[in-house]
């Protein structure tokens, strides 16, 4: 029997709920610590990992990678992140932004919570006020649960603020306290993501510890710090024109990455386009304003990197718009190809972001001549 793809996509989410049901069904034995439980969670997120490379789903699959690959200490935690991700999918909807923060209402006492919030910071105040508990209690709650330690923000280091991109710690809400060469610590209202314990392990090289602080202590310390620390210039603003030499797309299938350098070009003067990956910004290309350069990720879903600079250039109108490349790989061979393909320049990450504009800056000069 053939499924058409409507078929398919519902067949998956009913996988999906089944691999909820699942998850949430370990929860007690992994509050007794029970190591058989553990290799129960890894075993599902094993499975999970290789039905998200088949069905197209790249982000389910890393963050199962993470709880396969999480020590014992680690696998509760985790695997909290994972449940958010998989009931997305199921709700058919791997993109939203509502939270569920089911942990929350584990950690205070009060089981499995259904209802559905639009930030952190409503969830924590609705969950405590629920169970009669002040922030800074059901904070200690969630540390115990996890097996981490409440947060304290009275004296972060600057070696480890220098460490993590300003645009990551607005938009998550994280903040570095202290690092040394193996690790980083840092404050955060949610550590169960998946994406920022990822992010951070890329941007630092170092492994992150989690500590945990309510939303709205966390808030006022990272509006604190954030504003009186001076940051160096990075680049001098450009002078702001209606012409395409002002705009930049970015194309990556990582939206944290996305956030990362938009925020770059944002604080350089350039306006900034986003594409999820090399499919849809191809359908940007033919509908927006024009761009001044594509600054593209290479490992992609749909149609990656060069693929993208292939299609370009075999298309009149967007045939001359530069291509920078942006490579987590260490390898001449590909960069030779990538530049023997099309690509203006490739850089590799993470992202510097004074060598980032200053690439940029070159490469929409060199293509205007």
């Amino acid at each position: 029997m053939t499924l058409d793809r409507e078929d398919l996509k519902r067949w998956y989410r009913d996988a999906m709920h089944r691999r909820l049901a699942e998850l949430r069904g370990l929860r007690q034995g992994l509050r007794a610590r029970e190591p058989a439980v553990y290799d129960a969670a890894r075993a599902v997120a094993q499975a999970l990992r290789g039905s998200g490379a088949t069905f197209g789903y790249p982000d389910l699959s890393d963050a199962a990678a993470q709880v396969e690959a999480a020590a014992d200490g680690a696998v509760w935690r985790r695997m909290e992140g994972l449940i958010e991700h998989l009931r997305r999918l199921a709700a058919g909807n791997g993109t939203g932004d509502d939270l569920g923060a089911e942990w929350l209402s584990v950690a205070s006492g009060g089981g499995e919570d259904e209802t559905r919030f639009s930030d952190l910071g409503s969830t924590w105040a609705s969950v405590a006020d629920r169970a009669g508990l002040t922030q800074d209690e059901l904070a200690r709650r969630v540390a115990d649960l996890f097996g981490l330690r409440p947060a304290d923000l009275s004296a972060p280091k600057r070696a480890a603020l220098r460490l993590v991109p300003e645009a990551l710690m607005r938009s998550h809400g994280v903040l570095p306290l202290n690092e040394d060469a193996e690790t980083i610590t840092v404050a955060t209202a949610d550590p169960t993501s998946l994406d920022v314990e990822a992010e951070l392990t890329r941007l630092t090289g170092r492994t992150p510890r989690f500590v945990v602080a309510p939303p709205g202590p966390l808030d006022r310390a990272l509006s604190a710090i954030l504003d009186e620390v001076d940051a160096p210039p990075v680049a001098a603003p450009r002078q702001r024109a209606s012409t395409a030499t002002d705009r930049v797309l970015i194309v990556d299938d990582e939206p944290l990455a996305r956030v990362l350098a938009r925020s770059m070009l944002e604080k350089g003067g350039y306006d900034v386009e986003e594409a999820g990956d090399g499919v849809e910004a191809l359908e940007r290309l033919g509908v927006a304003e024009p761009v001044a350069l594509v600054v593209t990720d290479l490992n992609m879903p749909r149609l990656d990197g060069l693929e993208l600079i292939w299609e370009m250039r075999a298309t009149g109108d967007w045939s001359h718009v530069p291509v920078i490349v942006v490579t987590g790989e260490a390898d001449e061979v590909l960069e030779t190809k990538l530049i023997e393909e099309g690509a203006a320049d490739y850089i590799r990450k993470p992202l510097d972001p004074r060598l980032f504009l200053a690439r940029v800056a070159a490469t929409i000069r060199r293509a205007e001549g």
